[in-house]
């Protein structure tokens, strides 16, 4: 069984279409397309920015691990977040709420630095609630970004990033007093569990690790398991440690 909270992975951007409202908050370039033509809903830009703003201060404000590490993107690349209503929205694949990308399309904003990490919001995201949008930036930026910033995205399998990134997103939404049993996150718990931290738990079990068990309590701890990750990680790519990110 699929789940719906896949975000796809892409090192390159189409250019921005002309007319996309751009602004900065907290350091972070914002993007916003304006609505296609067609009979689904879509946010205007005004209002696409006014709720990424909502979350990105939520971030600062709850979640002190995922504010510093978006913080460690800005001290080395530019960081944006991109409200694209048309994204994945004539596909087939599971990639429709965000994806992270390596440039916005932008050359001005693509030049200022030699990084650049991007999140791009499809239109179904941008109609959740302030909390779980809160949670899908801090999956592609924390998340995928963070991944990029240390040299090891490209390199990563699909699982592998996935299971990195969801559980940043899972701390995101406990400092943010998501509940636990929230509908969404039971599934998104389940998609973590069942396939894409599967290897990494395999991985912990044959070794008799500590946290092997971490994944079938109730009130899972991710920011515990995400440090196990890097051993993992690093085991995986044949990396002396450490070769995983501060936080």
């Amino acid at each position: 069984m699929r789940f719906i909270f896949v975000a796809m992975v892409l090192l390159m951007a189409p250019l921005a279409p002309a007319g996309a409202a751009v602004e900065q908050h907290r350091g972070i370039y914002l993007l916003a397309e304006a609505p296609f033509a067609g009979p689904l809903k879509a946010l205007a830009p005004a209002q696409a920015l006014a709720k990424i703003r909502e979350a990105l201060d939520l971030i600062y404000r709850k979640s002190p691990l995922s504010a510093r590490m978006i913080d460690h993107l800005l001290d080395v690349g530019t960081v944006s977040v991109q409200y694209d209503p048309q994204h994945a929205e004539n596909s087939l694949v599971e990639n429709r709420l965000a994806m992270f990308r390596t440039e916005t399309g932008d050359p001005a904003i693509d030049g200022r630095t030699p990084l650049t990490f991007v999140a791009v919001l499809g239109r179904q995201v941008l109609n959740r609630d302030a909390d779980e949008l809160a949670g899908t930036i801090v999956h592609e930026l924390a998340g995928h970004g963070t991944q990029h910033r240390i040299g090891r995205l490209a390199r990563m399998s699909d699982n592998d990033r996935e299971c990195e990134a969801r559980l940043f997103q899972l701390a995101a939404w406990q400092d943010l007093g998501v509940p636990q049993r929230a509908s969404f996150v039971v599934q998104f718990r389940r998609s973590l569990e069942q396939a894409y931290c599967l290897d990494f738990r395999v991985w912990m079990k044959r070794r008799n690790h500590a946290l092997a068990s971490g994944f079938d309590r109730i009130e899972i701890e991710p920011v515990e398991l995400v440090t196990a990750f890097r051993d993992y990680i690093d085991m995986v790519l044949g990396r002396k440690p450490p070769t995983s990110a501060d936080w």
